[in-house]
């Protein structure tokens, strides 16, 4: 009898999330990834305990895959977590759009803390406005990810660099207190590192 082929927690990632692009969240089940994988469930739960364990690690995985973004621009960490939910909107749907268990985080964003160094750096703000500036940027741009996966809105790349680009100027003027035209234009020339 020849040996069995030795299937890996990467090959079984790799497989689940090529089956929730194409099938949608829905379809991710033991039996249906044992059957994209050519083998029995045994090596699925011989390397996860339960669907549960399975689900966990893959959003873990999507987000590492898909989400982690060179925080230097925070306008591209926006923009690499809108072209997520647009492009991969299956895989969005599982991450994001999936019923939350109490207290568990609402955002996964493994930018996080970098962005919220950076922006406090060149806003000259404590880390906990700027990680409150953050979560706001973070609201609005779930929402339009949301409304780009299921299909409500389809925002062009110029019109998603456009509409974050004015929600930024707002919460600037609002973080910042600014009483002017000219002040904001300070605040923006002291972020265009940020808006790259």
């Amino acid at each position: 009898m020849p040996p069995q082929k030795r299937i890996f927690r990467q090959d079984i990632l790799q497989a689940a999330s090529s089956l929730v692009r194409e099938q949608g969240p829905q379809a991710l089940s033991v039996r249906n990834l044992a059957k994209k994988m050519g083998c029995s469930t045994q090596p699925i739960y011989s390397v996860f305990e339960n669907m549960e364990a399975l689900q966990e690690e893959l959003m873990a995985y999507v987000r590492e895959q898909y989400l982690r973004a060179d925080a230097s621009s925070y306008k591209q960490v926006a923009l690499s977590f809108l072209r997520f939910a647009q492009r991969e909107k299956n895989l969005f749907r599982l991450v994001y759009l999936r019923q939350r268990r109490a207290g568990e985080t609402i955002f996964e964003d493994p930018n996080q803390s970098e962005t919220i160094r950076k922006l406090g750096a060149s806003l000259e703000i404590s880390s906990q406005i700027a990680a409150e500036m953050h979560r706001r940027m973070q609201y609005y741009c779930y929402s339009m990810a949301v409304m780009m996966a299921t299909g409500y809105l389809d925002f062009t790349e110029k019109e998603i660099s456009q509409e974050l680009t004015e929600y930024y100027r707002i919460i600037l003027s609002y973080y910042k207190q600014v009483k002017s035209e000219e002040e904001l234009q300070h605040w923006l020339e002291r972020s265009r590192n940020l808006l790259a």
